[in-house]
């Protein structure tokens, strides 16, 4: 199979199903607007999720997560030895784009049949938190191509690349999936943003040791993909912070990812140029007074990036160094 099919017509075929999931979501939208929620209790409250759950409704969830939990991570097991195969697809590569999708079938039904999804049981910071944790895998591990930030590099153990190498897919893996099971499949425009967004995600993950998996221009864009969905959840939730979603999520943008996709200064230049005038204007209207919020999300993922990094020098150490 690996010698007969192409990985640039999959990722197409791919690309356009996961559009189509995500109209056939909105289409069916309006059959969720009687379900009844529950009512604000504060910062932690999370809308989406029913205001009187069932035993069915938590069942369905829990047991469709797992499900496709455990399906992903036996393919990956399976593939852990596979050699890359940059023009084609594998076995594997096709069982994890199939599994991914009979899974979104089936969430979007459980949706419609009994609604609720993780949220219920679990709070809202597990979900956000493992894609900034996938965030951060992905700044350290990229770094030696472009950089950690205004493209300089920080040394990695040998051993840590190759530990991050053979096991980010594990964490992704269980960061994408449990996301993707965290919220029901409504049709409002911010899901909708984070339902393709993670259907992209899946996309990537599916297509390991071939060339897209591997492509720069493609991992930025997932990359700075998070901060369209960020800005419009927030917006739709008619929230006033989301200068500080696009800000922060840009940020990352014009001081790190930018130094994988060009070597020209003067783009770079432009970038950065483009981005202040951007922040002026949001913060016009926001509040200078607010500015401070432009450094949460940066703070978090260089943060969190350093952390990881000390952790690999500090315990997965090269055998010349031991």
């Amino acid at each position: 199979m690996s010698k007969e099919i192409s990985v640039n017509k999959v990722f197409i075929a791919a690309i356009l199903t996961s559009a189509l999931l995500v109209f056939i979501t909105w289409l069916l939208g309006g059959r969720l607007d009687t379900i009844p929620h529950p009512v604000d209790e504060g910062a932690h409250w999370y809308y989406w999720q029913l205001g009187s759950p069932t035993v069915a409704s938590r069942l369905s969830a829990w047991l469709g997560y797992g499900l496709h939990q455990m399906f992903i991570w036996v393919v990956l097991f399976k593939a852990k030895n596979e050699k890359p195969h940059p023009e084609t697809v594998s076995r594997f590569n096709i069982a994890v784009l199939l599994i991914n999708l009979v899974f979104i079938i089936l969430h979007l039904v459980q949706t419609h049949i009994w609604y609720d999804g993780l949220a219920q049981d679990v709070p809202i910071w597990t979900s956000q938190g493992s894609v900034i944790v996938m965030l951060v895998l992905m700044l350290v591990m990229l770094t030696p191509r472009r950089g950690f930030i205004l493209g300089r590099k920080i040394s990695l153990p040998e051993n840590g690349k190759r530990f991050l190498a053979a096991f980010h897919g594990i964490f992704i893996s269980w960061a994408l999936v449990y996301t993707f099971w965290f919220h029901p499949m409504e049709g409002t425009y911010g899901l909708l943003s984070g339902f393709f967004y993670m259907y992209l995600l899946f996309i990537q993950l599916s297509l390991f040791n071939t060339k897209i998996h591997f492509n720069m221009k493609w991992l930025i864009l997932l990359e700075t993909m998070v901060a369209v969905h960020g800005t419009l959840i927030t917006l739709q939730k008619e929230n006033p912070i989301w200068p500080m979603f696009l800000s922060g999520f840009l940020f990352m943008f014009v001081f790190t990812y930018v130094y994988g996709l060009t070597k020209k200064r003067s783009l770079r230049i432009a970038t950065l140029i483009l981005y202040v005038i951007s922040i002026a204007a949001m913060y016009y209207f926001r509040g200078f007074d607010k500015l401070y919020e432009v450094s949460f999300i940066p703070v978090a993922l260089y943060g969190g990036g350093l952390a990881l990094i000390l952790l690999l020098k500090l315990f997965v150490k090269d055998k010349k160094s031991q």
